[in-house]
């Protein structure tokens, strides 16, 4: 054992089964993600924060000078906290949620360092705190630390982007002569396109450039083998039932990555309103800057103005509609809720934020997008693969759910019998590249 290794209590060993995944397992993802990848996220930020220094004084005023140095400061003050295992100090800030991530902190005990407690809380934490250095300033606390890494995932994928609007519009041109069949088979494709979106995400290349090129469309039936997990089938019975009993329809999709994710996100709720496979279609997004791409409200904005202006008249017609869908009411951009900054699991959700349970049980279908989400629900906690997805939430169905997930973390469920071992006999890092995926669904 290293000095190292005897200094953290660090174990050289994949995580076991049936406990929280910590970055103390040597094997694990959260190891490989405490030791190189988030310190490598800190130094980047530092890294452009000095870049853009006279433009960001420029745009905030010269008092975000003297800030910028002592926000510098304060992020390598973070990054060493992180590389030393210290313990996790409280948040100080004024957004509201200080008290119940402090709380939070204190309920961990003597496994409250960055090293000894869950991965989830760890992680999370970090992204929290650093958002904390630049709420406590005077001039910068608007300032978007990840944006321009944000904005180049839709910049860079705009190809991709009018080859999807344009198959959605091919089908959509002859809808009245499109039985409920072909409307499900394309939901399900839809539904697949989503998933795949979810590999742009900036988080897993430390802010590397992510692009989505080609025809998305076209790879899908490609790509079908490498979803490990796939309950589309499940998912438009659900859906399909729900047009059939008349009633008014809300389906909430609980947002992950900003750029070419999002736009996949806009698509599948765009194409539900087109079909009439719901009369609502709910955002929620996060509060402030999060794991590099995850959208806020400026995001979304931004997004939407930028697709109406575009050149491309595929993405222009895009985006007017949808921000006529969004005055209409048919899309709603959702109140930021900090339970989604959080470091709670979802099955926490009733007790630690029961306003928010009550409003996500009255949808009729939650749509969870991404990795980190998928963590959430399983609370980082490494069930045997095996274990069915409704055992793996822990209680929480609010409403009928399902999660669409690209595989960026060591931990699964819903697989069947030996199928876990097959890939690990491809690949032993299957689980980490974002090369497989899931979607899986259960119902109310």
């Amino acid at each position: 054992m290293t000095d190292y290794q005897s200094k953290y209590n660090i174990i050289d060993e994949k995580p076991p089964h049936n406990v929280p995944l910590k970055a103390q397992y040597k094997r694990g993802f959260a190891y490989y993600t405490m030791r190189e990848r988030l310190p490598v996220i800190l130094t980047q930020v530092i890294d452009q924060l000095s870049k853009d220094k006279e433009q960001i004084v420029n745009h905030f005023g010269e008092e975000a000078r003297e800030e910028l140095k002592h926000a510098i400061g304060e992020i390598s003050k973070l990054k060493y906290e992180l590389q030393t295992d210290k313990e996790l100090n409280p948040i100080v800030s004024q957004l509201g949620d200080e008290k119940l991530w402090n709380d939070f902190i204190d309920s961990l005990g003597e496994q409250n360092s960055f090293y000894s407690a869950c991965w989830l809380y760890t992680e999370t934490y970090m992204y929290r705190r650093l958002n904390s250095i630049f709420e406590n300033t005077s001039a910068l606390k608007k300032l978007d630390y990840f944006q321009q890494q944000k904005h180049k995932a839709l910049t860079n994928s705009y190809e991709a982007m009018g080859a999807v609007l344009q198959s959605i519009e091919n089908f959509n041109q002859d809808a009245g002569n499109k039985d409920e069949t072909e409307v499900g088979e394309f939901f399900r494709k839809m539904l697949k396109l989503n998933l795949w979106g979810n590999r742009c995400d900036l988080s897993i290349t430390a802010g590397q450039d992510v692009k989505q090129d080609g025809d998305p469309f076209s790879l899908l039936a490609a790509l079908d083998e490498c979803i490990v997990s796939d309950h589309t089938v499940p998912v438009w019975e659900c859906v399909k039932d729900l047009t059939h009993s008349g009633g008014h329809i809300v389906v909430d999709i609980i947002n992950d990555n900003s750029g070419y994710e999002l736009f996949t996100d806009l698509c599948l709720a765009d194409f539900m309103i087109e079909h009439r496979l719901a009369q609502r279609i709910n955002f929620n997004v996060k509060a402030i800057p999060w794991y590099i791409s995850d959208v806020t409200p400026k995001d979304m904005q931004w997004t939407l103005d930028t697709l109406g202006d575009h050149e491309n008249p595929l993405l222009s017609a895009f985006g007017k509609r949808l921000k006529s869908r969004f005055l209409s009411g048919e899309l709603v951009l959702k109140e930021v809720h900090n339970f989604w900054t959080s470091p709670y699991e979802f099955c926490r959700m009733q007790d630690v934020c029961p306003a928010l349970y009550e409003e996500l049980s009255r949808s009729q279908l939650l749509i969870f997008k991404g990795d980190l989400n998928y963590r959430k629900l399983l609370g980082d906690f490494n069930f045997p693969y095996t274990t069915p997805f409704r055992d793996a939430l822990r209680g929480f169905v609010p409403t009928s759910l399902c999660t669409l997930r690209t595989v960026k973390a060591d931990l699964i469920c819903g697989l069947q019998e030996g199928l876990s071992d097959k890939l690990d006999a491809k690949d032993d890092q299957w689980m980490v590249t974002g090369e497989y995926g899931v979607i899986q669904f259960v119902r109310k």
